[in-house]
């Protein structure tokens, strides 16, 4: 009952908060010298891999800064989805729209180029004001295998296709 209620309130959200934008993930200060090729005025940005601690700048639309991901021994009693473990993903957004934004559907975990699903627990979902940012969002996956594992990273409810997401690749922690 929880998931539909769940579903239906992200379903309410995303038809109520809809915003159309054309934009692609930028580094903000980015510090990496080995990929300092320059663009031409007409070229987009085509580098859209970051790691934990970069700040992905969606323009006109957020930040997004993934701040940390660690294995959590909480859980979710009335679950049914199945949890080797958990991997608790924690966030930094600021609004860059002049419309609230919903946090809490921002990211999707693959591991070993498989999406993983989204378990509910310590996961917040939370509207910001225009011009404003929240600090320490998280979100959590379930985890069933090891293997390479990279966050997708979109700004969550916004019906652009033309946003393209930001790849964060880590190692699963130990």
């Amino acid at each position: 009952m929880k998931k539909i209620t769940f579903l239906a309130v992200t379903a309410l959200l995303v038809l109520t908060l809809a915003a159309c934008s054309t934009t692609e993930p930028s580094k903000k200060g980015a510090t990496d010298t080995s990929s300092s090729v320059t663009q031409s005025s007409s070229e987009q940005a085509s580098d859209t891999s970051y790691k934990v601690g970069d700040i992905i700048v969606f323009k006109d639309v957020a930040e997004i800064t993934i701040t940390s991901i660690a294995w959590t021994g909480e859980r979710n009693e009335v679950s049914d989805i199945v949890a080797n473990k958990v991997l608790l993903v924690t966030y930094n957004v600021t609004n860059l729209t002049d419309k609230d934004y919903v946090v809490g559907e921002d990211m999707d975990l693959y591991v070993n180029n498989k999406v993983t699903e989204s378990y509910l627990v310590g996961t917040i979902l939370e509207t910001i004001a225009p011009s404003r940012s929240i600090e320490g969002a998280t979100t959590a996956f379930a985890v069933n295998e090891e293997g390479a594992s990279e966050l997708e990273v979109k700004p969550g409810f916004q019906f652009s296709t033309d946003i393209k997401p930001a790849i964060v690749k880590f190692d699963l922690p130990q």
